[in-house]
């Protein structure tokens, strides 16, 4: 019994060391052990070839000179009236002598801003048709003021936004080059008036008024009309 026991116990010590032998020698090839340093080892970054910006763009940003700026914006405009938005700038003037000189109706906003030689001025709104008085792009004198003015028409009740953009046309390589400076966004209320409101619902709603009104009430006066002269004989 003892015997057949150890033979028992030698075979399977034989067959657990072969099994363990060939395992190793099959996944010998697969794992590799781990030098040292391999361990999270960063690759070195792709060298990038990087464009520089011209050195240009910043020296005609620094040749840039401040000067101030005033504008007026309405705050409240009716459906069918017009206004005019009237900006000025200047190199030498203060921000309050140039609200003083402007004319046109509506809040006065003033800033300081860089500008160059070359400045345009554009004024948009979604909900407005606008047209420009002045040329947009204008040259810039040192010492007579620069101004802008647009006609503006709202096209829709409600508070809507109007946007003033100043953008400075730098030299770059020759070239100019529009950067813009700096926007000022102005809510404006459109409103109208009762009989306005009266006039647009007729105006919207003709074709349904007719159908449902205006139609039977001539069919109504015709037939009205028609009895009448029946009676009369």
């Amino acid at each position: 019994m003892n015997k057949t026991w150890n033979i028992s116990i030698g075979l399977l010590g034989a067959i657990l060391i072969l099994t363990v032998t060939s395992w190793l020698i099959f996944f010998s090839d697969e794992i590799e052990t781990p030098r040292p340093g391999d361990v999270d080892r960063a690759e070195p970054a792709p060298s990038v070839s990087v464009k520089r910006i011209p050195g240009g763009v910043d020296q005609a940003l620094k040749a840039m000179v401040s000067a101030n700026i005033a504008f007026n914006a309405p705050s409240a405009l009716n459906l069918n009236d017009g206004s005019q938005v009237h900006l000025i700038l200047s190199l030498t003037r203060t921000i309050a002598e140039l609200k003083e000189a402007i004319a046109a109706a509506g809040e006065k906003h003033g800033a300081s801003i860089k500008v160059a030689n070359r400045m345009e001025a554009k004024l948009s709104g979604y909900h407005f048709q606008i047209t420009p008085i002045t040329p947009e792009i204008q040259a810039v004198s040192r010492e007579l003021p620069t101004e802008w003015r647009w006609e503006i028409h709202p096209k829709k009740t409600g508070v809507h936004n109007l946007h003033l953009t100043l953008t400075a046309h730098l030299e770059i390589d020759g070239q100019a080059t529009p950067r813009a400076i700096t926007t000022f966004d102005k809510k404006i209320a459109v409103t109208v008036t009762a009989m306005q409101q009266l006039t647009l619902f007729f105006t919207s709603n003709w074709q349904w008024l007719w159908a449902a009104i205006l139609l039977p009430l001539v069919t109504w006066y015709w037939q009205k009309k028609g009895q009448g002269r029946k009676q009369s004989k």
